[in-house]
């Protein structure tokens, strides 16, 4: 489930597929093992963050963006300045993306939708595997709103010679 929130993006870059589970909070530094402290990652994104705290890892990731788009003066004209209110706009998208991963699994009827058909998938499934077969149904599903499943149909057990057998209880017959 948390795989695919942010449209199946790194929460972190927001460029690569998301491959890998990250806590916001490291489990190193008391963060809770719980969904409102995962955020879909890239491999390379929560292997480079590690246990770093949000701040300085979205520093870390907006200094090499900029590094990269500037050559050998990040900081451009206007010095340390300028590469600090860069840094706060990257931060605030990065906050802005963890919210709504958060409002994203906080959602009822996509919680119910996932646990209905996927509860028993484990955690060391491959992902590219899981991906390849859950997505087009979750992107089905987000575009209908994740409607819930039919109830399932009535049954009884009646006695054979085999054992027991299930069979179907008319709809019109009251329990």
């Amino acid at each position: 489930m948390v795989l695919l929130a942010n449209m199946g993006r790194c929460v972190y870059c927001d460029r690569d597929s998301s491959a890998e589970v990250d806590h916001v909070v490291p489990l190193s530094a008391n963060g809770a093992d719980d969904r409102r402290n995962l955020v879909p990652a890239c491999r390379e994104c929560n292997l480079g963050k590690s246990d770093k705290g949000l701040f300085v890892w979205v520093a870390e990731l907006a200094y090499r963006e900029r590094a990269k788009e500037c050559g050998a003066s990040p900081h451009g004209p206007n010095g340390l300045v300028w590469m600090r209110d860069y840094i706060d706009s990257a931060f605030d998208g990065v906050q802005a993306r963890i919210e709504a991963v958060k409002a994203e699994l906080d959602d009822e009827a996509r919680s119910t939708w996932f646990f209905d058909r996927y509860w028993w998938l484990g955690k060391n499934d491959p992902v590219w595997l899981w991906r390849a077969w859950v997505e087009p149904s979750a992107a089905e599903a987000r575009a209908k709103g994740y409607p819930k499943l039919p109830p399932p149909p009535r049954m009884r057990i009646t006695r054979s010679r085999l054992g027991q057998l299930l069979e179907p209880v008319p709809p019109d017959e009251t329990p």
